[in-house]
């Protein structure tokens, strides 16, 4: 499934961190603030939970798109 890419803007908007640590529990609030791009979401879900960078990527597309719907 193709998902529209979103930005770093779109990440960090509003209440976006809190979007994130929902979705993404294992990531502490740390990471959280030291998170200032979608390059660095991913690396960190890649750190935390093990995934590969494709997957992270997928998920952090999801995620995003389904914030935009």
């Amino acid at each position: 499934m193709m998902h529209a890419p979103i930005d770093d803007n779109d990440i960090f908007a509003g209440r976006a961190m809190r979007d994130i640590q929902a979705k993404w529990d294992r990531l502490t609030m740390s990471d959280l603030v030291q998170i200032k791009t979608k390059a660095q979401l991913i690396a960190r879900l890649e750190e935390q939970y093990g995934m590969g960078h494709d997957v992270a990527a997928e998920d952090v597309e999801i995620w995003g798109s389904d914030r935009r719907s």
